[in-house]
């Protein structure tokens, strides 16, 4: 009798402890958010040898110590936290991180250590050292494989650039999905003369789409970053464009819609403009699918902490650094974020 009553607890307590794992995982994927943000310069207060990080040390003109970087921890922490206070994250993409030491002390942050990240990253070409990186829910998402694509400009071969850092993966026993964060270069020097650059990207990035196509003909991608350039200029239309006798999915860009309000990511001046976008094959949207987004999904992330109002040109995002000064901000562009729901 007593031998049949421990089997009798044993099975009671094992339907339990299922049970609650199922509800756990039903509280973290339905729905799960996806977010991009460009935190603007998460340098450490170390020297690195390899890169021109001389701004971001304590002996610079910006006097970069301590204090500061770990108010700058706290402040991406916060933003990030704020993003996830009532879902659960699938993917956050983030640009203008230095290496793998400040990624590990923003996730140590108390705000952010609830969550089971895993991390995607390594130090790119970049000349100052900037680079993107994957944090992935490893409660949700099972990774397949990461990996990065360099860019090698063939009519600029001594720029050094960020690379494309990528991760395949899958939600539930369906078809693959695949995440690509991207920092394209910048407009230094001006956009005209710096859009060859960007074109040159745009055209490795969708390569490596079409060439995903030929394998797996049902795959998801969610294309994201920092673009340099808006949804309307020509770099971004290139990827929009799908060539004939192509399987690739038709790609569709969800920041078309914000751009016509004319909101902003980021501002110059009085110029508003949304480099930080997400860009997604069409089958995303399908809401046959065991897991999708609506096309009207995408949102900026401007609550009022992230915003500072300039006396000249009004809301404008609330920044590390303004006119050389260090103000103690957040960052110089806002988060952006789209949620997937499962059925």
């Amino acid at each position: 009798m007593k031998h049949s009553l421990s089997i009798f607890c044993l099975l009671f307590f094992c339907l339990l402890n299922a049970q609650s794992q199922h509800h756990t995982f039903d509280r973290i994927l339905n729905p799960s958010r996806v977010v991009f943000y460009n935190v603007e310069n998460l340098f450490d207060t170390i020297d690195n040898p390899e890169t021109d990080d001389a701004e971001y040390l304590p002996t610079s003109k910006s006097e970069w110590n301590t204090k500061k970087y770990q108010i700058k921890l706290k402040h991406t922490a916060k933003t990030l936290a704020a993003l996830l206070d009532t879902i659960q994250p699938l993917v956050i993409g983030l640009s203008e991180i230095e290496n793998d030491k400040v990624l590990e002390d923003l996730l140590a942050q108390p705000a952010l250590k609830k969550f089971n990240f895993g991390v995607v990253h390594r130090d790119s070409p970049d000349e100052r050292g900037i680079d993107c990186a994957i944090l992935y829910n490893k409660d949700a998402l099972n990774e397949s494989f990461s990996a990065f694509i360099p860019i090698h400009f063939p009519f600029d071969p001594g720029d050094g650039t960020r690379e494309i850092v990528y991760l395949k993966g899958y939600i539930n026993e369906g078809e693959p999905i695949w995440f690509f964060v991207n920092h394209w270069p910048s407009r230094l020097g001006g956009k005209e003369k710096s859009d060859a650059k960007r074109a040159y990207v745009a055209q490795v990035l969708k390569d490596k789409i079409e060439n995903i196509y030929l394998g797996e003909k049902y795959a998801r991608v969610v294309v994201m970053g920092d673009f340099n350039d808006n949804p309307n200029d020509s770099s971004l239309a290139a990827l929009l464009v799908v060539k004939k006798k192509s399987r690739a999915e038709l790609m569709i860009n969800l920041m078309k819609p914000l751009e016509q309000q004319n909101e902003f990511s980021l501002r110059y001046k009085e110029e508003n403009d949304i480099f930080d976008q997400f860009i997604v094959s069409q089958n995303l949207l399908d809401r046959k699918n065991p897991y999708y987004m609506r096309l009207d999904g995408a949102h900026i992330f401007n609550p009022p902490f992230l915003l500072y109002n300039d006396p000249k040109y009004g809301l404008v995002p609330s920044r590390t650094f303004a006119r050389g000064r260090w103000v103690g901000g957040y960052s110089d562009h806002l988060p952006v974020y789209f949620d997937i729901a499962f059925k």
